[in-house]
């Protein structure tokens, strides 16, 4: 683990994810919550497809399937609230915090850059989605 390479990382998604978040804003801003609460799926599901196999993974598998599950929870509370920015930016978070601490294992494609960068990303998206309070 390289402590620069990970600051970095998180610089650069968290710069990148806060763009993405204000573009998606600007090209459907009626739309822009809920396309980034539906692009929570999809970011989830980086770790599981990235997967060379599922067997001798460990734990990896299973705590990625959590993830994959715990996003399309918030997607469906998101639709449900009279807050979904709210809603969307803690599942944001959550696999903010889901990057930090989830180590994919040796049977993950994936670059070691990789976790700090989204998580880093998925911070900025957050930020831009709070921007309002």
């Amino acid at each position: 683990m390289s402590v620069v390479r990970d600051v970095t990382g998180l610089v650069v998604g968290g710069a990148l994810g806060k763009a993405s978040a204000v573009a998606v804003r600007r090209i459907a801003p009626g739309s822009s919550t809920r396309l980034l609460t539906l692009a929570l799926v999809p970011v989830a599901l980086v770790y599981p497809v990235a997967r060379r196999s599922a067997t001798g993974s460990g734990g990896a598998v299973v705590r990625e399937a959590g993830g994959v599950l715990a996003m399309a929870a918030v997607v469906a509370a998101a639709r449900r609230t009279t807050r979904p920015e709210l809603v969307t930016a803690a599942g944001w978070l959550a696999h903010a915090g889901f990057d930090a601490v989830h180590d994919p294992g040796h049977g993950s494609r994936l670059p070691d850059w990789y976790p700090a960068f989204c998580a880093g990303y998925d911070a900025g998206v957050a930020a831009d989605l709070l921007r309002r309070y």
